[in-house]
């Protein structure tokens, strides 16, 4: 099948559940919690030295609604204070006299700033009126709606997270399935790593496949794959339709260790009750093999996945003529294998060989495996983000034949019976969601390196709201 055929001359191209004080004994677990901890004044005062007596709003003037809707609305606005929406809010009501809040803040010297930023946003809760809190509950509900949106059309948080910071900061701003980059240490244990060296504050001295255990948790704020996912467990523990994305940079020194290192995390999945919520993701057409004869049932994606050829022409390959040869491109760290053999290319996916496999023509034993994903109901994707950045870059020029492109390719993968990922722009994310959903079907997963997922999905579904009625 011919596609698209362009002259390349004429292209100029804290979360609350998991939130702790450093000395470990304050924990704040539970809503219950902090009530019993006398961060909580009264029933309808802020906290505990916030407010003099005397300014405690009277019941029958402030405090009409209900005390167990108040606290269901706070403790919702505290689980995703990191919303830009959310915080549009609170900055509103501070300019309109609600500035009390912040008295106690600097005066909290044996916490962490953090800590004081929590409480102070807290006792910015508490002295809100009830109009106040119905007009925030409003913004929540958009917030839930917005989850579940990601949820229902799988858009994948996929920013770089290394720390439990950095996961606390996505849970809060309202990322609804975040992505895990996972690598092994020197005994087998895996931690959460975007790239083999990258530390918290600094670059590691060796790799993490180097390092044991200890070394890798005294070097830094590192986070393993366990704390991460009974952070997540425990921020969608009342959700059944929570998920997380697992990808799989590397698993052990050799082909040997693929089965135990992935029964391993089939251990910590189950401990943690997401074994039906993971997703896989990997680079390696072995690795991704592998894992699904141990989670045949989850959903699994090739990343890397197709390449378009330089002529936008599948059937004559005019500019790259490979004539069934493999071309390597050898990077820092990355072996990336441009290749139209119809077979796997069979080796191990090593601990310091992250290998990406850039395929003009899919394997047949990925597409086998990919197209069993779908024949069980589930997701079996190969990603197209290459050819949706390259249709980016030929957008303004050539609108019609980037649509073509993205269309053409997209076809070539529903015709296997597989489904498709792809990454979305940073810049005008919405736009660029759309655009997939409508040139490459709306079961398209997104991939999206975005802070605030959830604010521009829920401008999103405004958008198709106003635009259906």
């Amino acid at each position: 099948m011919e596609g698209p055929h362009i002259d390349t001359t004429e292209q100029t191209v804290n979360h609350w559940e998991s939130y702790t004080t450093s000395d470990a004994e304050h924990t704040l677990n539970n809503w219950d919690t902090l009530i019993e901890e006398g961060l909580k004044k009264n029933d309808n005062a802020a906290l505990e030295g916030t407010l003099d007596e005397n300014e405690i709003p009277d019941e029958s003037e402030n405090s009409k609604m209900d005390e167990e809707r108040r606290e269901e609305i706070i403790k919702r606005a505290f689980k995703y204070r990191g919303v830009k929406a959310i915080e549009a809010f609170m900055d509103k009501m501070k300019s309109e006299g609600n500035e009390q809040a912040e008295e106690q803040e600097e005066m909290e010297e044996d916490k962490t700033s953090e800590e004081r930023q929590a409480e102070a946003f807290i006792r910015q809760l508490r002295i809100l009126d009830d109009p106040q809190l119905e007009k925030l509950e409003k913004i929540l509900d958009k917030l839930d709606e917005a989850i579940a949106y990601q949820r229902e059309n799988m858009v994948i948080d996929h920013k770089q997270i290394n720390t439990k910071d950095a996961l606390e900061k996505e849970l809060q701003s309202g990322s609804a399935i975040p992505e895990l980059d996972i690598r092994f240490d020197k005994d087998g244990k895996p931690w959460i790593s975007h790239s083999q060296r990258s530390g918290a504050r600094f670059f590691f001295s060796k790799p993490i496949h180097e390092m044991t255990s200890e070394e890798v948790a005294e070097k830094g704020e590192r986070l393993s794959l366990e704390d991460g996912l009974k952070m997540i467990s425990e921020y969608y523990k009342d959700n059944p339709n929570h998920r997380v994305v697992l990808e799989l940079k590397e698993l052990g020194p050799s082909a040997e260790t693929h089965k135990p290192y992935l029964e391993g995390i089939q251990k910590m999945l189950k401990e943690t009750g997401l074994t039906d919520a993971a997703i896989f993701a990997t680079l390696s057409a072995d690795v991704l093999i592998d894992t699904h004869e141990v989670f045949p049932d989850n959903p699994k994606i090739l990343n890397g996945g197709i390449a378009p050829v330089i002529s936008y022409n599948l059937a004559e390959r005019s500019a790259q003529d490979v004539s069934g040869k493999e071309i390597k491109v050898k990077l820092p760290n990355v072996e990336l294998y441009l290749s139209d053999s119809s077979e796997v290319t069979r080796r191990a996916d090593g601990y310091g060989k992250q290998t990406g496999y850039l395929w003009m023509r899919l394997p047949k034993a990925v597409v086998k495996t990919l197209r069993e994903m779908r024949k069980k109901g589930s997701v079996g994707a190969a990603s197209l983000t290459l050819v949706n950045k390259v249709a980016g870059v030929i957008e303004k020029p050539f609108p019609k034949a980037a649509k073509k492109m993205r269309e053409h390719y997209a076809d070539q993968l529903h015709s296997m019976g597989l489904d498709i990922q792809v990454a979305i722009p940073k810049h005008n994310p919405g736009a660029g969601f759309k655009r997939a959903k409508e040139q490459m079907g709306d079961e398209t997963l997104i991939y999206a390196n975005d802070d605030h997922i959830a604010d521009w999905v829920m401008d999103l579904i405004d958008e198709e709201r106003n635009k259906a009625a």
